[in-house]
């Protein structure tokens, strides 16, 4: 019977499982981030052969008895990035038969089962890719605003702390934040925060957990009524719709009904509707019958079913449900 492992890995923690050709998820494992971009490649793949590691151990199979791998990863966007990242795998697992694609892909798949549409991938940061009936594909280039891209975790951070920033200064509207941010960050003042910021050039990752309480928080203070934090998450789901409607514009299909899927911690947890409804009203301007999908299983099972297509196996109808069902029953610990 044949065994695939699928890995979704990214800029905040990695989920790797393991099934088999029916469809049945045996084992998961959760572990760190594997964005090499940001951790360096060796703790990057430490963190993925800890997931990779659990999995198997919960599905009771030894890796010699994987038949393939598809490994949907963050930071998986250039030439080098993937030879980089195919190097530190093979070094980890020689003989293990495997793909890398970029974890657009996974989330993609992990929406919706039909071979063309779009996805966007909003968590700790963002990313795009769209696929034609025919083929074609355009993946983004997954590295920020000077990239031609936007949106995710960073764009709300950023955004919240411009309008703190004038909120206290008096250069913009009030807003809640004014107070939040500071509470949350855990300073005493705008001028302690604005040295902070200037001796760690704007990086956050000391504080990061105080930083990533922001994110609930604009979305709280937005069902509250606060305007400022209403039109941070309008803004940022507009701009998130803009680029995708673009994408598949680009590739000639937008007259085409097709599923766009939404990934990520923004579009599945955030507790206000706003940036759904503005991400959605933009992007049917330019692609008028789009259906508006989340995701039915982790993406981590996303690459499982892709490892099930690139083996010539079924992934479609009941194998898909059965994935769906068996990774839903599962308990992951810290996911």
């Amino acid at each position: 019977m044949p065994f695939i492992l699928g890995v979704d890995g990214g800029a905040t923690k990695t989920l790797a499982v393991v099934g088999d050709d029916t469809g049945r998820i045996l084992g998961a494992g959760l572990g760190g981030p594997t964005n090499y971009q940001i951790t360096g490649i060796e703790i990057a793949m430490e963190n993925l052969n800890s997931a990779v590691s659990t999995a198997l151990g919960k599905a009771g199979i030894n890796l010699d008895k994987l038949d393939y791998a598809v490994f949907g990863l963050a930071g998986a966007d250039f030439p080098i990035d993937f030879q980089n990242l195919t190097a530190g795998i093979q070094d980890l697992y020689p003989d293990l038969k495997f793909e890398i694609t970029n974890d657009t892909w996974v989330g993609f798949r992990s929406g919706t089962q039909e071979d063309y549409g779009g996805v966007v991938i909003a968590g700790t940061g963002a990313n795009f890719a769209a696929a034609a009936p025919d083929g074609r594909k355009i993946t983004g280039r997954g590295m920020g605003y000077e990239w031609g891209g936007e949106g995710g975790a960073g764009y709300l951070i950023r955004s919240t702390l411009h309008y703190a920033f004038r909120s206290y200064d008096g250069t913009g509207p009030k807003t809640r934040l004014e107070q939040v941010v500071l509470s949350l960050l855990e300073f005493e003042s705008y001028d302690d925060l604005s040295l902070y910021m200037y001796q760690v050039q704007g990086k956050f990752s000391k504080i990061y957990m105080q930083a990533a309480a922001i994110v609930p928080a604009v979305f709280q203070l937005a069902n509250e009524g606060d305007e400022v934090c209403m039109d941070i998450l309008i803004s940022l789901g507009q701009v998130m719709g803009d680029i995708i409607g673009r994408m598949i514009r680009t590739l000639g299909s937008w007259q085409e009904p097709q599923d766009i899927v939404m990934v990520g911690s923004l579009f599945t947890k955030g507790a206000n509707p706003l940036l759904k409804d503005a991400f959605r009203l933009a992007c049917h301007r330019f692609v008028p019958f789009a259906r508006f999908k989340e995701p039915e299983l982790e993406p981590a099972g996303g690459a499982f079913l892709m490892g099930l297509e690139k083996q010539g196996l079924p992934a479609k109808g009941k194998v898909r449900e059965r994935a769906i069902a068996t990774l839903g029953e599962m308990e992951i610990p810290g996911l």
